[in-house]
C-alpha cells in the first residue's frame, strides 16, 4: 500500500530532518520508489542529501509548484537520486508559506500538487520534512499526507513540543480531517538516567501505543541491547555533511538495522497493525 508521511515536531534541534532524510532511505533500501519533499524553509534536508546546488537555484522550484499564478507540474522539480527523489526547499519558502497562509486553500495545496499527483502511480512512500514550527506550511504537510511520525529528544522541552503539537495543531486537524500517528521515534539517546525517565513516562501515557519496540525502556537493562531508540552517533552528522544517508556513509553502522524497522512500521501503518 502506497503512502505518504510527515516526519514533524515543533521544536527545533530534534534530528527531524535525520529520521526523514534516512526514513527515505530505509524505505528505498526495502524496494519500494521514494520521493523524500523538503518543506522545511532552512534546506537542510535539500542540503542533507547533496543538493544545496538546488535551494538557491533560478530554475523552477518547489514554490512554482505552490502557488496561486499558474503553478507548473511537480515532476519539473523533482530530482533524480541514486536510491531516492527529492523535491527540494527553497530560500523562498518564506514567501511560499505567506501564499499558503493566504490563500483559501492553501493547506490543500500539498496535497493536491504533490501528494495526489505523485503517490501511487510515481513513488510508493512520499515522505515530507516538515517545518520545524506550527504554521501553514507545517499544516499542509501534515493535510496533505495523513501521517506523521514524530521525533523526539528524551528532553522535556522535546516532549512539550510534542505535547503543544498535539494540541494546538494534530487535535484541530484530526477534528477536520484524518490524521496518524505512526510512530514517535526516541532520537539522539546516550542513555542517560533522564532518558530513561522520560521514555517510562511516555510508556504510561496515553501514547504510549506510538512507540516502536525498538524505542522501549527496557532496552536499557538489556545486556544484549545497544539501549533503546536511535542511537546518538556522528556518523549521522558526518553523513549530512558529505551530503549523504547514513546507509550510503557508513553502510555497517548499528543505526540502520533500527531505520529499516521504522520504513517497517511506516509500511505497515503503525506500531500497532499486524
Amino acid at each position: 500500500m502506497s503512502r505518504a508521511v510527515s516526519v514533524s515536531l515543533q521544536k527545533g534541534g530534534v534530528g527531524k530532518t535525520t529520521i526523514a532524510i534516512n526514513l527515505a532511505d530505509a524505505l528505498a533500501a526495502r524496494g519500494n520508489d521514494v520521493l523524500l519533499v523538503d518543506l522545511d524553509q532552512q534546506g537542510n534536508a535539500t542540503e542533507g542529501v547533496g543538493l544545496k546546488d538546488a535551494y538557491e537555484s533560478s530554475e523552477p522550484n518547489i514554490g512554482d509548484v505552490l502557488t496561486d499564478d499558474d503553478p507548473i507540474d511537480v515532476h519539473e522539480v523533482i530530482r533524480d537520486r541514486e536510491s531516492f527523489d527529492v523535491l527540494p526547499s527553497h530560500v523562498d519558502l518564506d514567501d511560499i508559506e505567506d501564499r499558503v497562509r493566504n490563500s483559501t486553500f492553501g493547506v490543500l495545496w500539498v496535497r493536491r500538487r504533490i501528494v495526489d499527483p505523485l503517490l501511487g502511480d510515481d513513488y510508493d512512500y512520499i515522505v515530507i520534512d516538515s517545518p520545524p514550527s506550527l504554521g501553514p506550511l507545517s499544516d499542509a504537510a501534515l493535510i496533505g499526507t495523513g501521517n506523521v511520525v514524530v521525533p523526539l529528544l528524551m528532553s522535556e522541552p522535546s516532549v512539550s513540543g510534542f505535547e503543544r503539537m498535539f494540541e494546538q495543531q494534530i487535535g484541530p486537524i484530526r477534528r477536520e480531517v484524518d490524521l496518524d500517528i505512526l510512530a514517535i521515534v526516541p532520537n539522539d539517546l546516550t542513555g542517560n538516567n533522564e532518558e530513561k525517565r522520560i521514555i517510562r513516562n511516555l510508556e504510561d501515557s496515553p501514547f504510549e501505543r506510538f512507540i516502536p519496540p525498538f524505542a522501549h525502556s527496557d532496552l536499557f537493562d538489556d545486556p544484549d541491547s545497544k539501549g533503546p531508540g536511535i542511537r546518538h552517533r556522528i556518523a549521522f552528522s558526518r553523513a549530512w555533511r558529505d551530503g549523504k544517508t547514513l546507509r550510503e556513509y557508513d553502510p555497517s553502522n548499528d543505526m540502520l538495522d533500527r531505520l529499516d524497522q521504522l520504513a517497517e512500521i511506516v509500511e505497515r501503518g503503525g506500531t500497532n497493525d499486524a
